[in-house]
């Protein structure tokens, strides 16, 4: 699996439409792309995945996005992408990687923990009060979000 990324500032439609996929907010959307790294990754043919990495203090850099196109998903491109985040991470001074997701977003929560990710905070709420409309996931309302952390430098469990 060989994947080229290419940094972008202002999406394409298919692009923005994968942002989408992981965070239903345009707002909140174009608030990160101003302020954060976006890449877009694609192999020889077609777009695979987008990824917007967010720096905050205390050398932590959040994955603010991550998407896999819907007919590469569960083959190894999420994974692939939140390598790539762990080493532009270490590239760049980075000491941990924090990522959030929704309390019923089983699939993602299960890859995040799989790559070395840890909950490290709840926020109660956050869903109802960050987006105007409820969000269903899995036959589920999201309210919570989870907050997960790991270390960049690789790290043996």
């Amino acid at each position: 699996m060989v994947l080229v990324y290419q940094k972008f500032q202002r999406p394409t439609p298919a692009q923005n439409e994968l942002l989408l996929s992981a965070d239903p907010s345009q707002d909140l959307i174009d608030g990160y792309l101003t302020t954060g790294t976006a890449f877009a990754a694609s192999d020889s043919r077609e777009l695979i995945g987008v990824l917007v990495l967010l720096p905050h203090a205390d050398q932590v850099l959040e994955i603010a996005n991550l998407a896999v196109t819907p007919s590469r998903q569960r083959q190894g491109y999420g994974k692939a992408l939140l390598e790539f985040a762990r080493q532009w991470a270490n590239d760049h001074g980075y000491r941990t990687l924090q990522v959030a997701t929704g309390t019923t977003s089983f699939t993602q929560l299960y890859l995040y923990q799989r790559q070395g990710y840890r909950v490290v905070a709840v926020e109660a709420d956050y869903f109802t009060t960050h987006y105007n409309h409820d969000i269903m996931e899995n036959g589920l309302k999201l309210r919570d979000r989870l907050v997960l952390t790991r270390n960049v430098v690789n790290q043996t469990d």
